[in-house]
């Protein structure tokens, strides 16, 4: 049996969502792990939509002091889960830009949401138990290609009765760790009625889970933790800080700001260049006041215009004859 034209349409538009992407669950553990994924219909589960969607998407924010360090808070990101805008993103961000050095920025990103798949499964090394498995999307990604791939044969692999189980294999650790998936060999049991009335309500799961009221404490971490002022629970992130934030219920355990690290080599190169920049701005002023000065030296050799001469003592109109012979009567005319 095929899946329906609904529920193959979620499945195609899905399986490129997640085929890049990067203690409540169940994770593959190292090595083998086989499962049965769950799919549950509408009529079989109420909270399936019509659709067909089995699965929830999931963002977590995992708010520390620092890496090793046990979370403050733990909440889920409303925009993940819910298309709504977050005002613990907007915070994030925030301390994101206001970071002071590079360990400090990458303490902050490690709080953005951590995006995963939850889907209902048959565990089969657990007993055959039903559990909420959570999946990397990349690892979802790779079960909708499997899924698509047998269903563009006539077959459902998620079907109670024909379906298949799964093999997901895990190798690698931390950065490294890569996640297999493929059809387990052999004929696969059935799914029983008890345990497919077994599957959980996943978007109840994730709200009982991972949105339990702490989103202030929270908000209250990265304040006192990034030193910033955060945005106001409940106003989309655009008001300031209200009371509620420093109110006794959502206190938090006092936690060391962020400061900047000083790197005495940095500052002692950067004192040098300011010293070297200040004395070619020095240098540069006296080379341009002796340029001017040459320049006027030089203009006023080579100006044509002549320099006026002292103006001679008047002349007389007489000859020196003449002149001595005037002032021998004045001469006389004074001993008179």
């Amino acid at each position: 049996m095929a899946l329906s034209p609904a529920l193959r349409g979620m499945v195609s538009s899905a399986k490129n969502k997640y085929k890049n992407s990067n203690g409540r669950t169940t994770k593959p553990k190292e090595g083998r792990n086989i499962y049965r994924i769950l799919a549950p219909t509408t009529q079989q589960a109420p909270w399936v939509p019509a659709t067909g969607q089995f699965w929830a998407d999931l963002g977590v924010h995992w708010i520390k002091p620092d890496d090793n360090a046990k979370p403050i808070a733990v909440v889920g990101d409303c925009e993940v889960v819910y298309g709504k805008p977050s005002v613990i993103n907007t915070a994030i961000g925030m301390a994101i830009d206001a970071a002071m050095d590079e360990d400090s920025k990458k303490l902050y990103e490690s709080w953005q949401a951590r995006k995963s798949i939850i889907v209902n499964a048959i565990d089969r090394s657990a007993g055959d138990t039903v559990v909420q498995l959570e999946l990397t999307p990349t690892t979802f990604g790779k079960f909708l290609e499997l899924l698509e791939l047998y269903d563009d044969s006539g077959q459902d692999i998620t079907d109670p009765t024909s379906g298949v189980d799964i093999v997901i294999t895990k190798t690698g650790k931390g950065l490294n760790t890569e996640y297999d998936v493929a059809v387990a060999p052999g004929v696969s049991k059935p799914v029983t009625p008890d345990q497919l009335n077994g599957a959980e309500d996943l978007p109840k799961f994730i709200e009982a889970n991972y949105f339990r009221g702490e989103e202030q404490k929270a908000l209250n971490a990265i304040q006192q933790i990034a030193g910033i002022a955060v945005p106001a629970l409940g106003n989309g992130g655009v008001a300031t800080p209200t009371a509620a934030l420093t109110s006794a219920a959502a206190s938090v355990d006092p936690a060391p700001a962020a400061t900047p690290t000083v790197d005495p080599e940095a500052e002692a190169r950067k004192a040098a260049a300011l010293a070297a920049q200040q004395a070619a701005a020095a240098q540069a002023q006296a080379d341009a006041a002796a340029a001017a000065a040459q320049a006027q030296a030089q203009a006023a050799a080579t100006d044509p215009t002549p320099v006026p001469a002292a103006d001679p003592a008047p002349a007389t109109g007489l000859d020196q004859s003449e002149e001595d012979a005037l002032l021998a009567e004045l001469d006389g005319l004074t001993n008179l």
